[in-house]
């Protein structure tokens, strides 16, 4: 996938994209990488790499807590 596909995908702009690529994202686990290669001059994202991307940003999810 290209990064405007990417975008288009994940309705963001292509800039975006290439920035999670080269610079990453922060989440409350750390800074987390968008995979990609540059066989060219474009940088390419294989689904399944995307896939796995979208599970690293998701929030952790707690547990609620019984107040009473």
């Amino acid at each position: 996938m290209t990064t405007a596909d990417v975008a288009k995908k994940l309705r963001r702009h292509p800039r975006t994209i290439r920035d999670w690529i080269v610079k990453g994202t922060v989440t409350e686990r750390g800074r987390v990488f968008l995979d990609g290669t540059k066989p060219g001059k474009s940088w390419l994202v294989h689904p399944d790499w995307l896939a796995l991307f979208e599970h690293r940003i998701r929030p952790v999810r707690r547990a609620a807590l019984d107040l009473e």
